[in-house]
């Protein structure tokens, strides 16, 4: 099981930076928290959905594979604008075996 915290207007920017790397307007920071008792793999993209569309949003940083022990917890970062975040309701986490995870979007 999966639980995601979306954090927006986060202020990673500055820090990823200073820490290793130039990635301008990092405005959205999402967490994805391991509730389950075995390691789960996770996708380096996730989706957005509403009840016409779904886009897959490839520009996560890091945008590799990250692997969850329970308990753990994996921060992904990328730029998103207001209007085309407000347009969806959901967004979906995938594993490395291919189980999606819906979550509700908060509007910015």
């Amino acid at each position: 099981m999966l639980d995601v915290t979306i954090i927006k207007d986060t202020a990673m920017e500055d820090v990823l930076a200073f820490k290793c790397c130039n990635l301008p307007d990092q405005n959205l920071e999402i967490h994805i928290r391991n509730t389950g008792e075995r390691p789960v793999g996770i996708q380096g993209y996730i989706e957005l959905e509403n009840d016409n569309e779904t886009m897959r949003c490839n520009h996560l940083y890091p945008p590799w594979e990250r692997s969850l022990s329970p308990g753990e917890v994996a921060a992904f970062y990328c730029n998103m604008d207001k209007e085309q975040w407000n347009r969806y309701r959901m967004l979906i986490v995938y594993d490395t075996n291919g189980n999606a995870y819906r979550f509700p979007i908060t509007k910015m």
